[in-house]
């Protein structure tokens, strides 16, 4: 095990992988080669992030699929759990989102600009989880919505 590989991790994601996955094969009873199955990993790339060799997750979906197993730790449902994480698609994250939509027609900024921040808000609420990746595009109008109410604030009160 490298040091300054699991140093690394500990950095990236708040603790060495080995203990994360280690958590979850212990929580679930399952085998490494399990836990490889269901993140979406061959159990080689697995080890490797185990033991320090590899420091990150390469995949942004391989790490939803371990937050995800985190987050149902303890669900009585175990096999249910290990299939419906295993099938799943995460969502992306909302930096990939902001990489992807900041073009020459910012969507972000069109929706801040033409929606008024209150329906913005309701359109977040009636999203919720039913459409994860549109939520948070519609979240981060809402975020740009409000620092230009803010800005126009400051500028009223300025002059």
């Amino acid at each position: 095990m490298s040091t300054e590989n699991i140093e690394q991790q500990v950095r990236l994601y708040g603790q060495p992988l080995s203990e994360r996955f280690g958590a979850i094969v212990q929580a679930y009873g399952i085998t490494q080669r399990r836990l490889a199955e269901v993140l979406g990993l061959s159990a080689p790339m697995l080890s490797q992030l185990n033991s320090g060799r590899r420091i990150k997750i390469g995949n942004p979906a391989v790490y939803e699929r371990l937050v995800m197993l985190e987050q149902r730790i303890g669900t009585p449902e175990v096999e249910e759990t290990l299939a419906e994480v295993e099938a799943s698609q995460p969502v992306l994250s909302t930096t990939q989102i902001q990489a992807g939509i900041h073009s020459e027609t910012n969507t972000v900024a069109a929706l801040a600009t033409v929606v008024p921040l209150r329906e913005l808000e309701v359109a977040v609420d009636l999203l919720g989880e039913g459409a994860p990746t549109l939520t948070k595009v519609v979240r981060l109008a809402v975020r740009e919505a409000e620092q230009r109410q803010a800005a126009t604030a400051r500028e009223d009160a300025r002059g």
